[in-house]
């Protein structure tokens, strides 16, 4: 299943209610860089993460993710790697399959435009742009650098609505324990910060101010081994965990921790 938006209807669903009722650039220099292998990507390489998931009313679910990468597809020309994820919560496993691809300075997952024909009311479909792909990374990482991960917009004529815009921004290096099976360890890692920003219009009248909400999650990637943590709201998660970018999911909160790996 290539990567996916879930529930793009859910904005329009907002906006009728609503009508009824940029990635920003750092004007500073860049004082540093960092250079490394933050995405190891050989075939057959897998992660196994502990999860805990915290919705609305602070009630706590525990479980596994685990990914691997196995084998490759070619779309359109393009040959992707196939990334599998499974995520166990009290003993129910579901697996996704997403589809990305690395190069010397990004990592880049595959978009699935023809799935979204079932989601989008036809009459707004004309209106729609939206990425082909979702990028992770962008490196090498330098101090105060953000980089486009996906944006979807709707355009009135001269008028356009970004209705759901992730962006990411590189916070610098921290020190991350991890409690591996090998015994507890301390890693170096990059930590890179992804927002996600909703803009429902009201379409009866476009030039009035929209409803906005924001919403952010974390991702650590140490290198040499790759996504050592990931940390923050299940909307911005979900996109990398091959579930989507889930806009119906925005209330609960997801904390994942490399427990271990195996790099080929």
């Amino acid at each position: 299943m290539i990567k996916k938006v879930i529930l793009i209807s859910t904005v329009f669903s907002f906006a009728i209610l609503f009508n009824a009722c940029k990635s920003k650039s750092s004007t500073e220099p860049n004082t540093s860089s960092v250079s490394g292998d933050f995405f190891p990507n050989g075939d057959g390489s897998s992660y196994k993460y502990s999860t805990v998931r915290t919705d609305s009313n602070g009630t706590q679910t525990s479980g596994t993710r685990s990914t691997t990468y196995s084998g490759t597809t070619d779309m359109n020309g393009i040959t992707f790697q196939n990334q599998i994820d499974t995520i166990t919560v009290n003993g129910y496993s579901t697996v996704a399959h997403s589809f990305f691809l690395k190069s010397d300075s990004s990592v880049v997952y595959a978009l699935d435009t023809a799935g979204l024909s079932q989601t989008i009311p036809d009459s707004l479909k004309q209106y729609i742009q939206l990425d082909a792909t979702l990028k992770l990374l962008q490196t090498p990482f330098s101090d105060g650098e953000n980089w486009p991960v996906f944006n979807l917009s709707l355009k009135f004529g001269s008028i356009t609505f970004n209705l759901v815009n992730v962006t990411a921004y590189y916070e610098g290096m921290e020190n991350v324990p991890l409690n591996l099976v090998t015994g507890d360890v301390t890693k170096n890692a990059a930590k890179v910060k992804y927002t996600l920003k909703l803009t429902i219009p009201n379409l009866q009248n476009p030039l009035s101010a929209p409803y906005t909400a924001s919403y952010n999650a974390y991702a650590w990637f140490a290198s040499g081994i790759g996504a050592i943590k990931w940390q923050g709201n299940s909307a911005v998660l979900g996109a990398f965990a091959g579930s989507g970018i889930n806009i119906g999911d925005t209330t609960s909160t997801i904390t994942q921790s490399l427990v271990s790996y195996n790099l080929k």
